[in-house]
């Protein structure tokens, strides 16, 4: 199935663990809310389920790569992102690109 270029990602991040595993290296949900310019019941509720923002997840994953490297390296194998392309661009067209 074709989605015209909108990453498809196999498996859903695993917030909860990413949060826990920053928690245990000494971080807590209230410094990742700050960087993230969020409140802690935000943070905690990305850990029960919901889903942050693009600009937030980004946050938390670099903060995850640098505190957590052998962690995050196991997640990104974990979660599988590819993208499915059914446009060819002509030479000179500009198309928004599908970054995750």
């Amino acid at each position: 199935m074709s989605t015209g270029g909108v990453p498809v990602n196999s498996r859903r991040r695993d917030w909860w663990r990413i949060l826990r595993d920053l928690m245990r290296v000494g971080i807590p949900l209230t410094a990742v809310a700050r960087k993230c310019n969020r409140n802690a019941t935000t943070v905690r509720s990305w850990a029960d389920g919901g889903e942050p923002k693009e600009s937030d997840a980004r946050i938390v994953l670099a903060l995850y790569a640098k505190h957590c490297p052998v962690e995050y390296i196991r997640h990104q194998k974990q979660f599988d992102i590819r993208i499915e392309i059914d446009e060819v661009t002509e030479p000179g067209e500009n198309r928004v690109l599908p970054f995750v």
